[in-house]
């Protein structure tokens, strides 16, 4: 049977603003040292804002990364400018990205699923949000984007994103937890 590794050390390999590299050694159960690498970055969020049962708002923009332009939700890392425990911090941030990308503050939002992002190598978190009831922001009341960040807002009906699923067209793993949650909500209302 599988038994838990015990912490023996740890050396930070790199620290920045968004995340830091943790070169970490357990000691394994049957006695023997190994290397564990861990990307450590803060919990995250992610939302799936709807204008109607049939309409959401995306965002389309170039990830450096993988070398594409990704059609994902609304999302970002929780920082400084959110407060409280976790969840609370979350929530502010899941509020704060919808002002930040795509201009509109949420009358309800209710979280959907909360949960590691890529368990092999970070401890990265990720809460993920339903936004409804929509107010688009004007002006005064819109907070400035990221530096750097440039991005299309994009509205979709589900059945096109549907069919980009279906072509194998939407490769963000929160995004594709956002539609399949979409997917549930409509079944259970009957469409």
């Amino acid at each position: 049977m599988v038994k838990k590794e015990e912490f023996y050390s740890s050396d930070i390999q790199y620290e920045g603003p968004i995340f830091k590299i943790d070169s970490r050694r357990v000691k394994l159960f049957d006695g023997s040292i190994a290397q564990r690498d861990v990307v450590t970055r803060g919990p995250a969020v992610g939302i799936l804002p709807l204008v109607d049962e049939d309409h959401a708002i995306f965002v389309r923009q170039w990830r450096e990364p993988v070398q594409q332009f990704v059609l994902e939700i609304p999302a970002g890392k929780v920082d400084a400018r959110d407060h409280g425990d976790v969840k609370t911090a979350c929530r502010e941030a899941a509020i704060r990205e919808l002002n930040e990308e795509i201009r509109v503050h949420p009358g309800k939002l209710e979280e959907f699923a909360d949960g590691f992002e890529a368990v092999g190598f970070t401890d990265s978190k990720i809460a993920l949000y339903l936004a409804t009831d929509l107010k688009h922001l004007d002006g005064t009341d819109q907070l400035p984007r990221d530096e750097g960040e440039y991005l299309d807002v994009v509205t979709l009906s589900y059945d096109e994103l549907t069919a980009m699923y279906q072509a194998g067209q939407l490769n963000d793993l929160k995004t594709l937890a956002a539609y399949f949650h979409w997917t549930i909500r409509r079944l259970s209302n009957g469409q």
